[in-house]
C-alpha cells in the first residue's frame, strides 16, 4: 500500500540537550531507542511541539536565543492538500514543511510552508491527520464523537449517515423558516399597516422617470414665466412692429411690392423674396408657439409639491424613481406573503412532523446497526488486547440511545474496559495505567487504521511495565499499524525494536569546551541488516 503522508525529516537546533541534529525517518515502523536520559523523549517532545503542543521556554538551550524545530513531511494525500489549501497553505511539489521557533522569553513563531500560522492551527491539523498515543488526556481517539465516527467507518454506514445528515439539514432549514414566520406573524398586523402606508404613498405619486423629467421641465418654464412673456412681446415687436415702427413682416411685404412692380429689372428675385417671406412667417409662428404658453402661475406650487414628494420617496427608497418602483414591487410581494402566512405556517408545521418522523426512523435504524457493529468491534478489540498480554481484560464500545437526535443520530459511544476481571468497567480515558491504556489504543489502531484519515502514529510509553512475550506482541502490533501508515515509537525493549524498519538511536555525551562542559545529545539512523545487530546489542545491555 502506498503511504501518502509521512514524516521524512526532523531538524532540532538548540533544543534542551540537542545542539543541532537532523533525523531521517521513513514509512513503516520507526523505533527511537537509547539509554535512559539520552534524550529519546525529547525527540517526541519536539514532534509534539511541531504539531501544536505548548512550547516551554525552558527547552531553549542555555546561552542561545531560540530553539528551532523543523519537520519535513512527504505529502501526496489529496484530502490533506485540499484542507491546507482551503486554509491558505498551498503545497508545492510533494513536501509539507512545518517550523517553529521558541524564544527564551517564551514567545514562538510558527510556519507552514514558510507562511506564518498559529499554534492552534497546527493542533487542529495534527488532530485530523496524526495520532499521538501516550499523552492520552488530549487524545482524539478518546473523544465520544470520534469513537462514534470510527465505529461508523468500521461498520461502513457512511452512505446512510450522509442521507440522514442531508435530511437533518433540511429539517433545520425548515425549523428556521418556521421560526422566522412565527416572528413575522407576531408582528404581522403592525407590518401590514406599515406596508399599506408605504404603498399608498407610492400609488399616490404613481412615479416614473418620464413623469419626473416632465415635471422638472415644467418647473423651469413656470419659474421663468415672466421672462418668457417679455421675450414673447419683444419677438412680436420685431416681427410685427411697434408704436409706428415697422416690423420685419411689413418691411418684407413692402420689398415684395417693389420687386413685383419692377419685375422687368428684378424678375429673378421675385422667387427669392417669396421664399424669404415664407421662411420668415414660419419662423415667427414657430417662436410664437414656443413662447405663447398658457401658464397658470399658481400651477408652479403644485409642480414643486409633486417634485418634493419625489425627493421624499427617493430618500426613503434608494435615490431614484426606479428604486421607488422596485420598493413597490417588494412591498406588494411581502404583503401577499404576510396575507398567506397562516397557510404557510400550517404547511411547514405539517412538513416538519413528517421529516422528524422520518429522521427518527433513520436514526433508530442507524443506532441498531451501530449496536451490532459495536458488539463485533468489541469482540475484535478484546481479542487484540488479550493478544497483547492483557490477560482477562475486556473492552466494549457501549452505545447509549439519546432522547433527541443530533448530527450523528441518536447514538452516544464510549469505549469502556475491564482490565481486571470482576473489578468492573470504566471509561478508557479514566484508566490509570499508561501502559494498559497504550495497549488498548494500540489494539484500536490495529483494527481501525485502515478506516481513518490518520496516517502517522506516534507512540510513547508503549512498553511501560512490560517485557518478554508481551513486548514481542506489541512489536508485531506496531508493525501491523505501520502497514497502513507510519509509526514512530519510543521503546526501551529489544523485543519491540527488532520489528522496526528504522532505528533512531539517541546518545548523550559530555562535551568539554575550555573550562566549561556541556551535555549534548546526538542521533544516528540504522536500517536494513544493521537493525538486528543493534537489537542484539540492546539485548546484551538490558
Amino acid at each position: 500500500m502506498e503511504i501518502k503522508f509521512y514524516l521524512k525529516k526532523l531538524i532540532i537546533q538548540n533544543f534542551a540537550t540537542f545542539k543541532s541534529q537532523s533525523i531521517q525517518f521513513r514509512p513503516g515502523f520507526n523505533a527511537i531507542i537509547g539509554e535512559t536520559g539520552s534524550g529519546k523523549s525529547l525527540v517526541l517532545d519536539a514532534l509534539q511541539i511541531i504539531l501544536g503542543a505548548r512550547a516551554d521556554k525552558r527547552v531553549v538551550r542555555k546561552d542561545t536565543e531560540f530553539s528551532l524545530i523543523e519537520a519535513s513531511f512527504f505529502c501526496i494525500d489529496s484530502e490533506i492538500i485540499q484542507f491546507l489549501e482551503s486554509e491558505g497553505f498551498p503545497i508545492e511539489g510533494k513536501e509539507l514543511i512545518i517550523k517553529r521557533l521558541i524564544y527564551k522569553n517564551g514567545t514562538t513563531k510558527n510556519y507552514i510552508n514558510h507562511l506564518a500560522c498559529t499554534a492552534s492551527f497546527l493542533a487542529i491539523f495534527s488532530r485530523r491527520y496524526i495520532d499521538i498515543v501516550g499523552q492520552f488526556e488530549n487524545q482524539k481517539l478518546l473523544s465520544e464523537s470520534y469513537q462514534l465516527s470510527l465505529l461508523d467507518h468500521y461498520g461502513k454506514v457512511s452512505t446512510e449517515l450522509a442521507a440522514y445528515q442531508k435530511q437533518l439539514q433540511d429539517y433545520k432549514e425548515q425549523q428556521l423558516r418556521l421560526k422566522n414566520l412565527e416572528q413575522s406573524k407576531t408582528q404581522r398586523e403592525q407590518r401590514l399597516d406599515y406596508l399599506s402606508f408605504q404603498l399608498q404613498e407610492i400609488e399616490k405619486l404613481n412615479p416614473s422617470s418620464q413623469d419626473e423629467e416632465d415635471l422638472l421641465k415644467k418647473k423651469n418654464l413656470l419659474i421663468n414665466a415672466e421672462k418668457i412673456s417679455k421675450i414673447s412681446f419683444h419677438v412680436k415687436d420685431i416681427f410685427e412692429g411697434d408704436e409706428g415702427q415697422p416690423g420685419l413682416l411689413s418691411q418684407l411685404k413692402k420689398l415684395n411690392t417693389i420687386v413685383v412692380k419692377n419685375k422687368e429689372f428684378l424678375e429673378s428675385n421675385i422667387s427669392e423674396v417669396s421664399e424669404i417671406d415664407d421662411k420668415l412667417h414660419h419662423l415667427f409662428e414657430n417662436i410664437s408657439k414656443k413662447l405663447d404658453l398658457d401658464m397658470d402661475p399658481q400651477e408652479l406650487e403644485g409642480v414643486i409639491e409633486r417634485l418634493d414628494f419625489y425627493q421624499k420617496l427617493k430618500r426613503k427608497f434608494g435615490g431614484s424613481s426606479e428604486s421607488i418602483l422596485q420598493s413597490q414591487v417588494e412591498f406588494l410581494k411581502e404583503r401577499d406573503d404576510l396575507q398567506l402566512l397562516d397557510i404557510n405556517l400550517e404547511e411547514i408545521k405539517n412538513n416538519l412532523v413528517i421529516i422528524k418522523t422520518d429522521l427518527l426512523k433513520k436514526a433508530k435504524h442507524l443506532h441498531q446497526k451501530r449496536i451490532l457493529n459495536a458488539a463485533k468491534l468489541s469482540r475484535e478489540l478484546t481479542e487484540r488486547i488479550q493478544n497483547l498480554k492483557m490477560t482477562g481484560a475486556t473492552i466494549r464500545l457501549v452505545l447509549e440511545e439519546l432522547p433527541e437526535f443530533n448530527e450523528s443520530g441518536i447514538s452516544r459511544a464510549n469505549f469502556v474496559a475491564e482490565t481486571n476481571p470482576g473489578e468492573g468497567f470504566f471509561k478508557v480515558k479514566d484508566i490509570a495505567s499508561g501502559g494498559e491504556l497504550s495497549r488498548i489504543l494500540l489494539a484500536v489502531r490495529q483494527i481501525l487504521s485502515t478506516y481513518d484519515s490518520i496516517s502517522i502514529f506516534l507512540f510513547d510509553e508503549i512498553d511501560t511495565g512490560i517485557g518478554g512475550e508481551t513486548a514481542n506482541c506489541i512489536g508485531k502490533a506496531l508493525c501491523q499499524v505501520a502497514l497502513n501508515g507510519q509509526v514512530v515509537a519510543i521503546t526501551h525493549l529489544p523485543q519491540i525494536a527488532q520489528f522496526a524498519d528504522l532505528l533512531v538511536i539517541v546518545q548523550k555525551e559530555v562535551q568539554s569546551e575550555e573550562k566549561n562542559s556541556r551535555t549534548e545529545s546526538s542521533v544516528k539512523e540504522i536500517s536494513g541488516k544493521l537493525v538486528q545487530k543493534e537489537v542484539r546489542l540492546m539485548a546484551q545491555l538490558s
